[in-house]
């Protein structure tokens, strides 16, 4: 009998630069304005003639997609397209993908599009070798076989879905947020590609910009940071802070859109080293509960873990202040942590991004509390968190939001 290997954050021994880790980064990243020409030899290099365009019907209305399944087709290769995908992908979904792909003897997938459909095509590939439904392969390491190849062009810099050893799908049966993780999930290649994000409307800019920042917070305070992830989590901060609201107020600032496919980029590959810790939790908790956008979860999340980490956290946030261009000359580190926690409750505002009393019923608080704790990625936060403690901090929130 197989017994559920042991989490990454709990079996970790060492302090600091003497603590144990996996370096690990399986994703081949190519990045560059009209790189996504590119695919037909990308896929070249896997000998694949069945390929599977998964998508989602709001970017198949842009018209982005037409023109790549031609340039496919051109090349000789049979293309399957599959845009049964919505935000917060449905373990439903991925188990129809998986029927459709398996009828087509699909050999390779083609993720494109936001975080939903990239983890739907990463579940997709899953199921394809390992079968079941997305619940059996929850977790950390418990794939029996080796997904099929998939090569992910993001369209919006956000979810570092690309780059990420994570396909995140909701369980419609329990309300739950699943993380299916592994390294072999991680796409073969990522064509990252920043001027399939200009079409991208100001709040989805917003949102998922919010959602990238989230990925340097919670890959920085992790339990299983590293320098390297550290490092990577501080420049995915700052290229953030520089760019991320340049990009919602012009979504044809070439720089802008290129520093925050840079953001999104660099912050999703510290995340991969790591994992995602409390802001996940929170936000995963919600989105599930209420099916909200993902990155405005993780807006609102990030403050609200990081009153409850600063205890223990303290030091790192106070780098954090420092990469979002704060001055924070004369201040002792409480003062600069407590300003970076401040800045980004000041952006969350000056972005739009909901309070959380406009979101929420308390009524739900309860459970809300028990689904933040149950998250897979909860034993990565750097201070441990009870149900009670998750809890207390919707209740200071909601409090603040008087």
């Amino acid at each position: 009998m197989s017994t559920k290997p042991i989490h990454p954050a709990l079996a970790r021994t060492g302090v600091g630069v003497a603590a144990d880790g996996t370096f690990n980064m399986p994703t081949r990243v190519q990045y560059g304005r009209g790189i996504i020409a590119t695919l037909p030899d990308e896929i070249g290099q896997y000998g694949a003639t069945k390929i599977m365009v998964v998508t989602d019907p709001g970017v198949r209305a842009t018209g982005l997609i037409d023109p790549i399944v031609k340039n496919l087709e051109s090349h000789g290769l049979e293309v399957t397209i599959f845009d049964e995908v919505k935000p917060n992908p449905r373990d439903f979904h991925c188990i129809a993908g998986a029927e459709l792909a398996q009828q087509k003897a699909i050999e390779l997938f083609v993720g494109i599009g936001g975080g939903s459909a990239i983890d739907t095509a990463k579940c997709i590939a899953i199921l394809m070798t390992n079968g079941g439904h997305p619940r059996d392969w929850e977790d950390f390491g418990a794939l029996r076989h080796d997904p099929v190849t998939v090569i992910a062009i993001p369209t919006t810099s956000g979810t570092g879905s690309e780059v990420s050893p994570s396909s995140i799908i909701l369980d419609t049966a329990r309300q739950k947020k699943m993380n299916l993780f592994d390294p072999r999930i991680c796409p073969r290649v990522a064509l990252v590609d920043p001027d399939v994000t200009f079409s991208v409307p100001p709040r989805i800019t917003a949102a998922t910009g919010l959602d990238a920042l989230s990925h340097a917070v919670d890959a920085l305070q992790c339990r299983l940071d590293t320098p390297a992830s550290y490092s990577m989590a501080l420049e995915g901060a700052r290229l953030n802070a520089m760019y991320l609201e340049r990009a919602v107020a012009d979504g044809s600032d070439i720089e802008a859109r290129c520093g925050m496919s840079q953001a999104s980029l660099v912050a999703g590959i510290a995340v991969g080293i790591t994992d995602v810790s409390g802001t996940h939790s929170i936000a995963e908790a919600v989105g599930a509960v209420y099916d909200l956008p993902h990155g405005e979860c993780c807006a609102i999340g990030m403050p609200m873990i990081m009153e409850f980490n600063l205890p223990v956290s303290t030091s790192k946030y106070a780098r954090l202040a420092y990469a979002f261009g704060l001055d924070t000359l004369g201040m002792d580190e409480a003062s600069a942590a407590r300003a970076a926690i401040d800045y980004i409750r000041d952006r969350n505002d000056r972005l739009g991004i909901p309070k959380l009393r406009d979101l929420i019923d308390e009524a739900d608080l309860d459970l809300l509390a028990q689904k933040a704790f149950a998250n897979t990625s909860t034993p990565s936060n750097p201070r441990e968190a009870s149900v009670s403690d998750f809890r207390e901090m919707f209740v200071l929130e909601l409090g603040r939001n008087i």
